[in-house]
């Protein structure tokens, strides 16, 4: 009996270990690669997959690194690794332990990166980790660095040998050094021309007999002195450089991201079994991703994870994270499947634009019935909520035209307008609001589209480049935004910059 109880436990262990086996072989990912990127926005790594892997990330410190454990996947062997970009020093590869693959990413300085997240593409998946503020400098202080930079390159190449410990001076202020070299350049044209002027004299000199005369064109010789009276306007104030970070007193512009449906609520469903929920959770993140690597401005995602949230909670969120601007991102479906392209979408409180607008706004606003939401009715409240939107319905419009224009950008747009109806999400938000449409996920062209991530970052983009052009048009005081209008607006109005 003793020998058979033995065999027994030591054929359930190897039963065990089979089933551990074949449970890696059927479920166990591959490393196909890594990539490393870098940008206005920082620093981007992905890790490149055959399938939905485990992982852990650690942050370790002298020297600064950041370590990807990936338990039970497999490197492809062969997977030549990136070199060098932007943080990232080097990136290596290892085995802790029998079946986990090590990816170590050598960091130049200590920048922390971001929640690591998992994209699914068509090819794959692939695991994102991203080190933000360590791209190229903010576009707009970028524009007006290099108006500047050359008026300063050209004062350093112009000025005389003797005046060579004066360029440290400049740096600071380019605009300074534009009507500095500006100035200089008035003055030595002025006596390059003022030869000419004695040239006359000679000739009339000549044909006086009287040596007495001859005194006389001394002072017209001197006439150069009073060139520089020429040059008298050219002292103009400097126009103060456009600010480039959030200083003390500003606060960030806050834009509330909302990710429709999630949960119990699917959304629309693609011909491929793409699900709605997912596609607009995606291209939400990396919108806020792109939002908090943009200066002066940071995201607030009403959901970032896989949960359905009310309605009403959601315009409730984003006045609780004191939003500046409320953008709620899906994805169209239409009977037609031909029908495609991006639309924008504002509130209106007594009608829609079109049949389409109006059967959107009755999809969206039914997603509470969807979630198992008992719907309640406020009078009090939805006046109240009517009398708050009425203020910022014009504000909408005009934010919604901008990412309109953004969208028309990555592809053509479902319509050449934007769009408004009834939306429930919309009527909750007291502040500019709109709905976009990525895309239309019942189109089987488009539904790839928005599953492929490169096209995310696109859209993504582009509704931030909207974004961007309205607050820059109407910046909210105490921002980082209304600060460059008011260096601008400075600057117009003390005549600065090189004619």
């Amino acid at each position: 009996m003793r020998i058979r109880g033995i065999n027994l436990s030591q054929a359930l262990l190897a039963l065990a270990l089979l089933a551990a086996l074949c449970w890696n072989l059927a479920y166990g990912a591959e490393l196909r690669g890594v990539d490393l990127q870098t940008g206005a926005t920082g620093t981007r790594a992905e890790l490149r997959l055959d399938g939905k892997p485990e992982f852990s990330v650690i942050s370790l410190a002298n020297p600064d690194r950041l370590v990807v454990d990936l338990p039970g996947t497999k490197l492809r062997g062969g997977v030549a690794l990136p070199a060098s970009r932007g943080v990232v020093r080097s990136v290596r590869s290892g085995q802790p332990v029998a079946g986990t693959t090590r990816i170590v990413f050598d960091l130049a300085s200590p920048v922390v990166a971001m929640k690591p997240r998992l994209e699914e593409g068509t090819d794959g998946v692939r695991l994102v980790v991203e080190w933000p503020g360590d791209g190229e400098a903010d576009p707009i202080a970028r524009a007006a660095a290099g108006t500047a930079s050359p008026s300063a390159s050209a004062s350093a190449s112009a000025s005389a040998p003797g005046a060579s410990a004066a360029p440290p001076a400049p740096p600071p202020n380019p605009a300074l050094a534009s009507n500095d070299a500006t100035s200089r350049l008035i003055a030595e044209m002025a006596q390059a021309r003022a030869p000419a002027t004695p040239a006359p004299q000679p000739a009339a000199t000549s044909t006086a007999p009287v040596p007495a005369p001859i005194p006389a064109p001394v002072p017209v010789a001197q006439a150069p002195a009073p060139v520089p009276e020429a040059a008298a306007p050219a002292p103009r104030t400097a126009a103060p450089p456009l600010p480039t970070t959030v200083g003390p007193g500003m606060r960030p512009l806050v834009i509330a991201i909302d990710a429709g449906h999630g949960g119990q609520d699917p959304g629309a469903i693609g011909p491929g079994g793409t699900y709605e929920k997912h596609v607009v959770l995606a291209i939400s993140r990396e919108l806020a991703r792109q939002i908090n690597a943009t200066p002066g401005m940071r995201a607030h995602l009403i959901r970032d994870s896989d949960s359905y949230v009310e309605l009403p909670q959601r315009a409730r969120r984003a006045r609780q994270a004191k939003a500046d601007m409320f953008v709620s991102i899906h994805a169209d479906a239409a009977l037609n499947r031909a029908a495609y392209g991006s639309s924008v979408y504002t509130l209106s409180l007594r009608g829609a634009s079109s049949q389409q607008a109006r059967w959107l706004a009755d999809r969206e606003n039914s997603a509470d019935l969807v979630g198992g939401v008992r719907l309640e009715k406020d009078t009090l409240s939805n006046v109240l909520l009517e009398m708050a939107q009425s203020g910022h319905m014009r504000a909408s419009q005009d934010a919604a035209a901008h990412v309109l224009t953004g969208l028309r950008d990555v592809g053509k747009t479902h319509k050449p307008n934007v769009e408004y109806a009834n939306f429930s999400v919309l009527r909750n938000a007291d502040m500019p609001a709109m709905l976009v449409e990525t895309g239309f996920i019942s189109n089987p062209d488009e539904e790839k589209r928005l599953l492929d991530p490169s096209h995310q970052r696109r859209v993504a983009s582009a509704v931030l480049q909207g974004i961007n052009a309205f607050f820059t048009s109407q910046p909210p005081p105490g921002t980082l935004y209304a600060a460059r209008a008011a260096a601008a607006a400075a600057g117009a109005s003390a005549g600065g910059g090189s004619p």
